[in-house]
């Protein structure tokens, strides 16, 4: 049987509470040999555990431990003892990350390709570094939904864009995978005049014929930063190739509530969908097609929101569900009344800066003029950040940096009480951007409070409540 040294406890963590400490060896979790990484991290889901732990006196410790199941024991074993987690092994010709500039923290460089982050994490991976071992564990523990990055079910090509000779077992896995009961959602990363048109049919027709576990695809275009010299050269899309991708995606989506699949396809291959759209184009392609965006309710259960797909129209229903209940849950006499009675004893108009990337300046006026409406005692601006950092064709606001607030910002911040910034340009748990810039060096240099703006449409609006001086 493996052991594993542990080689640190966190402090205030479970192990820390058992009494475990570097030095101890992991030795089984509910009598199983724990073999990697994955293994490990496939317990720790668990709600109940007994662990085996040698110390290293000899005396072996059976600690019976009760957590949630999102909780991690706090322990970190040494070097290569679960082995790493898996690193993409591909040289993708749209990767964002070889498009990084140098000098960035360490970790914006890291291309994670790992089942389990798949599984517990949302990760998009290629399943380009897994064997048939670890294709067998996936199975085995049904690690239900696996999130997979496509871009193309034409083998030669995938080869060719994800420079990888493995790039071609993926159907075979896919449908292993459907076979065993694993939900699967997909992406694609369109490159224009490579894997679109005719060759997106085919892969939207392709994964179709995966039956109800293939839950869900999102069409995202290719992200290009001004860092590509010796690169693949790629042309970004422009406002009708924008438009074409809209309308062969909801050529898509029509055809699959109707029932209708391309020729020769089953009807069995679509009846189980019901209502479902499966193929949806991320927010991107509206805004700069110029073209409005879906109902709320054609995102069906908002299965692609961390591709960017149904953002916009999300975080509009939080805001404006919110502003709703403001009125009803907060102000007991009529809404207008008491405003008009607020704004009398007001001594000063409270004055609002909101920063947003180029992607959703539109958006965000329309939206905020909704609050202003009903909030006529504050005052918002939106600040629209152009992206000098990564290059003008990169336009969403989860990459703005510091560096770009900061210096158009600098002297048009006079007379604000509060600067939104979005939460999502700030490392996860952080005050830390991109640049490397933080929360306060931007308030430091523009003299004024600044907020992390939520992602959260409900909370944003709840936030921007909170400013006013009643």
């Amino acid at each position: 049987m493996k052991e594993h040294k542990i080689i640190s406890v966190a402090p205030g963590s479970i192990a820390q509470e058992m009494e475990l400490k570097a030095g101890d060896y992991l030795l089984s979790i509910n009598g199983h040999e724990v073999k990697d990484i994955l293994d490990y991290r496939w317990h720790m889901t668990e709600e109940f555990l007994l662990v085996d732990v040698r110390k290293p006196c000899g005396e072996v410790w059976a600690l019976e431990i009760e957590k949630d199941a999102d909780d991690d024991l706090g322990i970190t074993f040494a070097a290569g003892s679960l082995g790493e987690d898996r690193r993409c092994v591909n040289k993708c010709i749209f990767c964002f990350v070889d498009q990084q500039p140098p000098g960035l923290r360490e970790s914006l460089y890291v291309k994670d390709d790992d089942p389990y982050q798949s599984f517990a994490l949302g990760n998009y991976i290629t399943l380009t570094n897994l064997g048939e071992e670890e294709i067998g564990q996936i199975i085995k523990y049904k690690l239900s939904p696996m999130r997979i990055s496509v871009h193309t079910v034409n083998f030669k090509l995938r080869r060719k864009m994800l420079h990888s000779i493995r790039a071609g077992n993926l159907l075979s896995v896919l449908e292993r995978f459907a076979a065993a009961g694993i939900d699967m959602h997909f992406q694609v990363v369109l490159c224009k005049g490579i894997n679109d048109g005719a060759e997106l049919d085919k892969t939207i027709e392709r994964l179709l014929r995966l039956g109800d576990r293939a839950k869900s695809l999102a069409i995202v275009p290719v992200g290009l930063t001004r860092y590509r010299e010796g690169l693949y050269p790629l042309e970004g899309f422009g406002a009708n190739d924008a438009a074409a991708v809209i309308a062969q995606v909801e050529g898509w989506q029509a055809r699959i509530q109707e029932g209708i699949g391309a020729a020769g396809m089953c009807d069995a291959d679509l009846s189980a969908r019901g209502d479902n759209r499966f193929v949806f184009a991320a927010d991107e392609w509206y805004v700069l097609a110029g073209i409005p965006l879906p109902q709320y309710e054609d995102y069906d259960d908002f299965p692609q929101l961390d591709n960017g797909v149904g953002m916009m129209a999300l975080f509009e229903a939080e805001f404006l569900e919110a502003l709703s209940d403001v009125h009803e849950g907060e102000l007991e006499t009529d809404p207008m009344v008491a405003i008009r009675e607020g704004a009398s004893s007001r001594q000063k108009q409270t004055h609002i800066g909101i920063v947003t990337g180029q992607a959703a300046g539109a958006f965000m006026d329309k939206l905020l003029r909704r609050f202003t409406q009903s909030f006529p005692d504050i005052t918002i601006d939106i600040h629209v950040i152009r992206n000098d950092f990564y290059g003008h064709g990169v336009t969403v606001s989860g990459l703005i940096t510091g560096q770009d607030i900061i210096a158009q910002l600098q002297g048009h911040c006079n007379g604000l009480d509060t600067l939104f910034v979005p939460e999502n340009a700030f490392r996860a748990g952080s005050e830390d951007m991109l640049c490397g810039a933080t929360l306060g060096d931007v308030a430091e240099a523009l003299g004024v409070d600044v907020i992390k703006g939520a992602i959260d449409g409900g909370e944003f609006c709840r936030q921007l409540k909170n400013c006013l001086e009643l």
